[in-house]
C-alpha cells in the first residue's frame, strides 16, 4: 500500500505552531513469549521475513482495523491512550477515528492531513500538507517507510515468536545504522498473514509510541467519503 512514499504516522495530539507535537493513544496489548516446539515452523531469516512482509503490505489495496494506541513521553512523565477505527486506502488516504477520546480524529485525504482533538483542544484544527520527505504530521505511511528502509537503514534482529492477542507473530527489532528520528523500531509480524499486528517506535527524545491493530480486514471496501473532512464551524485552522 505504497503511496508515493507518503507515510502513515502514529500521529499524536498537536497544538499550534511553536508547541511540541504530542500523541493520543491506548494501553498496549499483553505480549507473552510463545513456546517454540518441534512442531512449529522454523524461524525465518530476518531479512527474508521483512522482505515478504513488505511485499504483502505493498499488495494491499486497503486496510480496516481496530486500533489501540499509546504514547509515553518519558521526559515529561506523561502517558496518553486512545482507541478506535483505523482506515487506509490507496495513495495518501488514512484515518484514525477515535472512539476514546470520542470525537478525536486524524485523517489524510490524499493531499492534506487534518488533526482534530476536541477532547483537549476544542475549537482547533491542524492542517498539514502531506510530504513524503518529512516525519511527524506530514507522514502518513509509517509502516511503508519502515519496510522500504529496513534493508539499508536498519540493523534487524529476529527476537523470536510472540503472541499478540491470540495471534502468533514474529518480533523484529530494528536499530538505525545512521542518523534517524528513531532510536528503535519494533514490529510484530503475523506468522501466517505477514501483516503487522503491533509496532513500537522509540524516538530520539525517548518518547515511546505503540500501536496495536486488531480485527484486521485487508482489502476491505472503504468508500472515499470516509477520508473527507471539513473543519467544524467556528474552529480555528492552524498550519502544521
Amino acid at each position: 500500500m505504497r503511496a508515493h512514499h507518503n507515510r502513515l504516522e502514529l500521529i499524536g495530539r498537536r497544538v499550534p505552531r511553536g508547541s511540541i507535537l504530542s500523541v493520543t493513544i491506548l494501553s498496549s496489548a499483553c505480549l507473552l513469549p510463545g513456546p517454540v516446539t518441534a512442531q512449529e515452523t522454523a524461524a525465518p531469516e530476518v531479512r527474508e521475513l521483512l522482505a515478504r512482509a513488505e511485499i504483502t503490505y505493498d499488495g494491499l489495496q486497503s486496510m480496516r482495523a481496530r486500533f489501540d494506541q499509546t504514547i509515553e513521553v518519558t521526559l515529561l512523565g506523561r502517558k496518553r491512550t486512545g482507541s478506535g477505527d483505523w482506515y487506509q486506502k490507496g495513495p495518501g488516504r488514512f484515518k484514525m477515528d477515535f472512539a476514546d477520546p470520542e470525537g478525536d480524529l486524524i485523517v489524510a485525504d490524499g493531499s492534506t492531513l487534518w488533526l482534530y482533538y476536541p477532547s483537549t483542544h476544542p475549537g482547533q484544527v491542524i492542517r498539514s500538507t502531506i510530504d513524503a520527505n518529512v516525519t511527524g504530521a506530514g507522514m502518513v505511511d509509517l509502516q511503508g517507510r519502515i519496510f522500504e528502509e529496513a534493508a539499508e537503514a536498519y540493523e534487524a534482529v529476529l527476537e523470536g515468536r510472540r503472541d499478540v492477542e491470540g495471534h502468533a507473530t514474529w518480533l523484529v527489532t530494528m536499530t538505525p545504522r545512521a542518523e534517524s528520528p528513531y532510536r528503535k523500531v519494533r514490529v510484530w509480524i503475523d506468522e501466517e498473514s505477514l501483516l503487522v499486528r503491533r509496532f513500537e517506535i522509540t524516538e530520539e527524545n525517548e518518547t515511546l509510541r505503540t500501536v496495536v491493530l486488531r480485527d484486521l480486514q485487508p482489502n476491505a471496501p472503504i468508500p472515499d467519503e470516509v477520508f473527507s473532512f471539513t473543519p467544524p464551524a467556528g474552529t480555528d485552522v492552524f498550519a502544521g
